[in-house]
């Protein structure tokens, strides 16, 4: 059964992502124009937040499905932009020591004397090591000074896609189960925010 829309345009601007929804059953299509880069998709379920990231969509893909969602519901949606600089790519090596135990996989900051931070700074330096039969050690240069956190990012047939998300400043990560042979690294920025759209489950 076919719900008509119930999209507000809160909040809409007159320039960058324009976002509408449409509502089928107990799904929500989201689809958005005016932007044609990486974006976060993020709902809520009060109008001010707090919100939560549904998923981080790549380039050239304009839509995005929730489904399954709670009856009797109100949703609000709203998309931004995902900006900031990404590292070389780099494709996995064995690790050179030994690892044990479990705490190689806890994300943290790691003294680096190359590092050079300054705004808009591009990460060096990645090293993507093999520490196990499904582990991955990850460890880069921060030059970023005003990055609201890093995204790993993982290669998936010709583009990238985030595997995993981490806070500023940190630049060291171990992943398990992540199958991708090549990786790279982003310190990220939100760019300007969509309107945002509500639609309510039957």
């Amino acid at each position: 059964m076919v719900l008509a829309s119930a999209c507000s345009s809160a909040g809409a601007k007159d320039a960058g992502i324009r976002l509408s929804a449409s509502i089928t059953g107990d799904d929500v299509t989201l689809a958005w124009e005016g932007h044609g880069g990486d974006v976060v998709v993020e709902f809520a379920t009060e109008p001010g937040g707090p919100y939560t990231i549904l998923g981080f969509v790549p380039r050239a893909q304009t839509t995005y499905e929730h489904p399954d969602l709670m009856p009797a519901t109100t949703f609000h949606y709203r998309v931004r932009p995902i900006e900031g600089p990404a590292s070389d790519s780099v494709t996995v090596v064995p690790a050179t020591d030994r690892v044990e135990g479990e705490d190689w996989l806890v994300p943290r900051t790691v003294p680096d004397d190359r590092a050079a931070p300054r705004p808009g700074g591009t990460p060096t330096n990645l090293l993507v090591e093999s520490v196990g039969a499904d582990g991955l050690r990850l460890t880069w240069t921060d030059n970023a000074s005003d990055e609201m956190g890093y995204l790993v990012e993982h290669q998936v047939g010709d583009r990238f896609e985030v595997a995993f998300v981490v806070d500023a400043e940190v630049n060291y990560v171990g992943l398990i189960g992540d199958g991708a042979d090549t990786y790279r690294v982003r310190a990220y920025r939100y760019g300007e925010t969509s309107n945002v759209v509500s639609e309510r489950t039957p």
